[in-house]
């Protein structure tokens, strides 16, 4: 009996700790299970714990980079949306036909006859007789029209008498660069130019710094090197300000129009002869010179500042301007063809200022038509008359030579109390100081970029708003701002991610002002530039993406591991657990039914007594 009830108390204890470990699923749950055990586990999961702490810490790490990533991408949307509205803006220059550095290019795009704007980026020397025809359409510009700073120059090296160095096609523009025309030799009967037009043309000059240099001397002849030569029913537009600068002894001229052949000055003509016959501007056969309202010319010459001969017309328009230390030689001579009369004339508001004797000197000679000069009134005249010795007449700025007695026609303007004016004679202006002046282009490039400026302008502000908007939990890698990761619970393992700044200002995106063709490239070549350093940014928050991802799921594992071996050290097996519940459930029973077999055996003896 007492047997019985021993078996059935250590039944009881047992089942108390196996309904224990059921209800708590641990088979360790305190140090007096099992110490070793208990702690062990313990140490598991406490790592565990911290290890689950720096994963959160990874997450957000993790969304910070996604987070600039993604602001990255369309940014890099945005900038290339800016690009094409750049590119958008440089189609309006869409008539420049090629930008050329030397010869080859040059003349590759001249034959291509490709017509607009051939632009000289470079200084180019051509090469010996080497020459350029300009087709229809085709212009030659410096980089300046185009609003460089840089001054582009074509230099000529020319033997052959009967070359001219550009010659130009009809509505051709030649803008914005210097011609350098280099000769030692002469052809007294051939007439050739720097520039040269000829036939029915239209050509606009502008800007240009033209310098003839011709080493010949001891020659005659009719004909002769023109910086400027225009011809046979030509027509030449000249325009803001064009430096003429001839170097030779003999029939070197600046401005040549001849055979019907018209020009009209506009802006400033500055024009700087070297010899006796190297006249400034050379004006013949019904050909026609008109210096239109407020144009000046400036002459720095030994002798002649025009001549004007076998019907030229040299036309002086309202509030124009002459300065010259030289004359102006009308001259009618025998030929045996009839020419009309030469004609000058000055209109009303007209400035003439001559540091020679006489500013017109009519002459004719063997023929019975005459030279006119024609002046309105209000011509404002200042010469050194008092220097003047030969034939003159009422001390007027004209002198007159007839051979012959024939007509000659010559009507002052009325200027009263004005005989001498040389007392009020100021100078002339420093010619090359004139030539030496800053051009600024008159007729540049004229498209209108304010439209296309901006929406680029409004794409970068877009743009910078989107990178300062890409933070997370407070931080934004595009700001600067930078993000450290640590990896175990100790912090001896870790990365920081270094942020960049990406804003336009930091990438580089400094031209927003849309001015000129260069500032619309620096633009595509800064908004380029700009794209791939994002696209670099994009690489490098991949970068660490990828290790902090990686390191992710390894401590995601870790954990698991750790979890896993504190669990068995410390979880019970609820099967084993449930067998032996089962197993002491029966022992119990057995334990009761023989307890109660025991009882009744005693009872049996005692009735026995």
């Amino acid at each position: 009996m007492r047997s019985n009830l021993l078996s059935l108390q250590n039944i009881a204890s047992r089942q108390d700790i196996v309904q224990n470990r059921l209800a708590t699923g641990l088979k360790v749950s305190s140090a007096i299970d099992n110490p070793s055990s208990y702690y062990t586990a313990s140490s598991l999961n406490n790592r565990a714990t911290d290890l689950t702490a720096l994963l959160d810490a990874m997450s957000q790490g993790i969304q910070t980079i996604k987070a600039a990533s993604e602001a990255i991408d369309s940014g890099t949307k945005f900038l290339e949306q800016a690009k094409a509205v750049a590119n958008q803006a440089l189609e309006k220059s869409a008539d420049i036909a090629a930008k050329v550095s030397n010869e080859a290019e040059l003349l590759a795009a001249i034959a291509s006859g490709k017509e607009g704007l051939i632009v000289l980026e470079n200084d180019i020397i051509m090469s010996e007789n080497q020459t350029i025809q300009l087709q229809k359409g085709q212009s030659l510009v410096g980089a300046a029209y185009l609003g460089s700073s840089k001054k582009t120059s074509l230099t000529f090296n020319i033997t052959d008498t009967t070359k001219n160095c550009i010659a130009a096609d009809d509505n051709s523009l030649l803008s914005d660069f210097t011609v350098n025309y280099n000769t030692n030799t002469y052809n007294p009967t051939a007439s050739v130019g720097a520039i040269y037009i000829s036939g029915k043309k239209n050509v606009t000059v502008q800007n240009m710094d033209i310098n003839v240099n011709n080493t010949v001397t001891g020659v005659s002849g009719s004909s002769g090197i023109s910086a400027v030569l225009c011809r046979n029913n030509g027509s030449l537009i000249m325009k803001g300000t064009n430096n003429l600068n001839t170097q030779g002894e003999h029939r070197t001229y600046g401005l040549s129009v001849t055979a019907n052949a018209a020009a009209d000055i506009y802006g400033t003509l500055n024009i700087k002869t070297k010899g006796d016959y190297a006249f400034a501007t050379v004006v013949n056969t019904k050909s026609q010179l008109n210096f239109k309202q407020y144009a000046v010319y400036n002459v720095s010459a030994p002798a002649y500042a025009a001549i004007i001969n076998q019907g030229g017309r040299f036309i002086c328009e309202e509030n124009s301007s002459i300065n010259t230390n030289a004359f102006f030689y009308c001259e009618m001579v025998s030929n045996t063809t009839t020419h009309t009369p030469n004609l000058i004339k000055i209109a009303s508001g007209v400035t003439i200022n001559s540091s020679y004797s006489y500013i017109f000197k009519l002459v004719l000679t063997n023929t019975s038509e005459g030279n006119r000069v024609e002046m309105d009134s209000g011509v404002k005249f200042s010469w050194k008359s008092d220097a003047y010795t030969g034939t003159w007449t009422n001390d007027k700025p004209v002198s007159i030579v007839n051979n012959t007695d024939k007509t000659l026609s010559y009507s002052p303007p009325d200027i009263p109390g004005i005989t001498k004016v040389s007392d009020i004679f100021s100078g002339l202006p420093d010619i090359d100081a004139e030539m030496a002046k800053n051009k600024e282009p008159v007729d540049g490039y004229k498209a209108d970029y304010a439209e296309d400026e901006t929406q680029y302008q409004n794409l970068l502000r877009q743009y910078n708003n989107l990178m300062s908007d890409a933070f997370y939990k407070g931080i934004n890698l595009l700001t600067g701002q930078n993000l450290k990761i640590n990896f175990n619970e100790d912090r001896s393992s870790k990365i920081d991610v270094t942020g960049v700044k990406a804003d336009s200002d930091s990438l580089g995106l400094k031209t927003k002002e849309w001015k000129t063709v260069d500032d619309i490239e620096k633009s595509i070549s800064e908004l380029e530039e700009a794209i791939n350093s994002l696209r670099g940014f994009a690489s490098q928050f991949g970068n660490y993406y990828s290790i902090i991802t990686t390191r992710q799921d390894f401590t995601e594992n870790l954990i698991n591991v750790l979890e896993e071996g504190a669990d068995k050290l410390t979880l019970a097996d609820m099967n084993q657990e449930s067998a032996n519940m089962l197993a002491l459930q029966t022992s119990q029973q057995l334990a009761v039914n023989s307890l109660s077999l025991a009882s009744q055996a005693s009872q049996s003896i005692l009735r026995l007594f």
